[in-house]
């Protein structure tokens, strides 16, 4: 993935710094300092890759790599592969990969692969859940849960659920809309 399209927005800090390398290193020099973490409200681009990172928001038109941090949302036009981290809400236009981690929801329009992983409420063309991987509601025509993962509600009971849900904040909406 290409680091030049990243357009990292006001509010980044670096927490912590670790040595780069020695003199003479490409690219580096004696004495330079590398964030351990980057801290940043707002992180976009064509493709987007970070480490290390805990992110407000990332949205990438292309595909979106994530390896050891977390973000509140991302908005992936491509794939999404989360190696080890979490996420509040994923929406994704391609496939998501969530190696090691989890994620509140995850709207994807590909498919969802949860390894070490766990969410809230998963919404794809197909879902695989790891032997070591959750999730609790699982909406999808093609479910497949390998030996020793979970789901503790498939499509049918996940559909009543959140119909149910959506039904009450409708009702709720209607109420409090009608006492002007």
């Amino acid at each position: 993935m290409n680091e030049s399209n990243i357009d990292v927005q006001a509010g980044t800090d670096e927490v912590g710094v670790q040595p780069t390398g020695t003199a003479g290193a490409p690219g580096t020099s004696a004495g330079r300092q590398a964030p351990m973490a980057t801290v940043s409200a707002f992180v976009r681009g064509d493709e987007v890759e970070l480490q290390n990172a805990l992110v407000g928001a990332v949205i990438a038109s292309g595909d979106v790599e994530l390896e050891r941090g977390g973000a509140r949302s991302i908005f992936a036009g491509g794939a999404l592969e989360l190696q080890q981290g979490g996420a509040g809400m994923i929406v994704a236009g391609g496939d998501t990969t969530i190696r090691q981690g989890g994620a509140g929801t995850i709207l994807s329009a590909g498919s969802v692969t949860m390894e070490q992983a766990g969410s809230g409420l998963a919404i794809a063309g197909r879902i695989s859940i790891g032997p070591s991987g959750m999730t609790v509601f699982a909406i999808t025509p093609n479910l497949e849960v390998q030996e020793g993962g979970k789901v503790v509600f498939g499509r049918a009971a996940s559909l009543a659920i959140v119909g149910g849900i959506l039904a009450l904040g409708a009702v709720l909406v209607g109420l409090l809309t009608g006492r002007r």
